[in-house]
């Protein structure tokens, strides 16, 4: 008998369950997003810390926080990184903000588990709902989470990559349902800066839904001259979108048309909450 082959089958054996994740790598799906974290030792560690972590919170939660219903809603969510870009960048980034969502709310702390440097980070907090909004990355690229605490049923981590940053985040009740909605604004990369805009309503303090905002068109009235540098805000019970207007012959850096302001109200569309335009204004 081979003495050396003998000794090192229980070290060989200790490796790869120290490799394996919480769960069992050998009944996963293939192309599945657990088979993505078995073929990374990284995001094997990460889920083993996460794991580590949600055992520790567990007796702490109280019930109303209805924590492995979240749990539960958190694993879609890091489930629907295959719609990423960069599936295993995305699922990667969804342990390390449930983690810190875990370490923020139950005071645990495991080591090496660091977020990355956030490139936006912001916390609004209306009727007893809060939104934690957080970018990271570089360039034209940005990972966005939006991580919602005080709803009733599902507070799932939202995750989705934007073009461009955030630049400013607003919660309101616009449509006066006592629930609030959550308005993340954007400007793309580049000499347009074209505005976008992320946003959520809580309904009935529940769950969230996406809230629409049809794009500008060019050709209409409203997108006459249109080029881009929008600015968004809440006034009152609308979202107002304005924008400077370019002349056919004006530099980029140089509108002289003056300045549109087209104003939205809130309404409930057939499937998901819609921004209709109500105002167009002009100075």
């Amino acid at each position: 008998m081979d003495i050396g082959k003998f000794l090192l089958l229980p070290l060989f054996a200790t490796v790869l369950y120290a490799n394996q994740p919480s769960f069992d790598c050998s009944k996963v799906e293939k192309e599945s997003t657990e088979s993505i974290i078995c073929a990374s030792d990284t995001l094997m560690r990460l889920d083993n810390q996460l794991s580590k972590l949600y055992k520790e919170a567990l007796p702490k939660a109280k019930k109303e926080d209805m924590l492995k219903a979240t749990q539960r809603g958190w694993i879609k969510s890091r489930n629907e990184c295959w719609k990423s870009e960069n599936e295993k960048k995305c699922i990667d980034t969804s342990y390390r903000l449930r983690m810190d969502e875990l370490k923020r709310k139950y005071s645990s702390t495991i080591p090496n588990v660091v977020p990355e440097k956030y490139t936006f980070e912001k916390t609004v907090s209306l009727q007893g709902i809060t939104f934690n909004v957080t970018t990271i990355g570089e360039g034209s690229l940005r990972q966005m989470s939006i991580i919602p605490t005080g709803l009733e049923v599902d507070n799932s981590v939202i995750t989705q990559e934007i073009d461009g940053e955030v630049i400013g985040v607003e919660i309101a009740d616009i449509n006066s349902d006592g629930s609030p909605e959550i308005y993340i604004f954007t400007t793309s990369a580049g000499s347009g800066s074209y505005g976008g805009l992320a946003a959520y309503s809580a309904n009935h303090k529940k769950s969230l839904s996406s809230i629409y905002l049809p794009e500008i068109d060019f050709d209409s009235k409203e997108g006459k001259g249109y080029m881009g540098h929008d600015k968004f805000t809440i006034i009152k019970k609308s979202l107002v979108r304005r924008f400077p207007i370019y002349k056919e012959y004006d530099n980029n850096t140089k509108p002289t048309g003056g300045t549109r302001e087209l104003e939205y109200r809130l309404k409930e569309g057939e499937a998901s909450w819609q921004l209709k335009l109500v105002k167009t204004t002009e100075y």
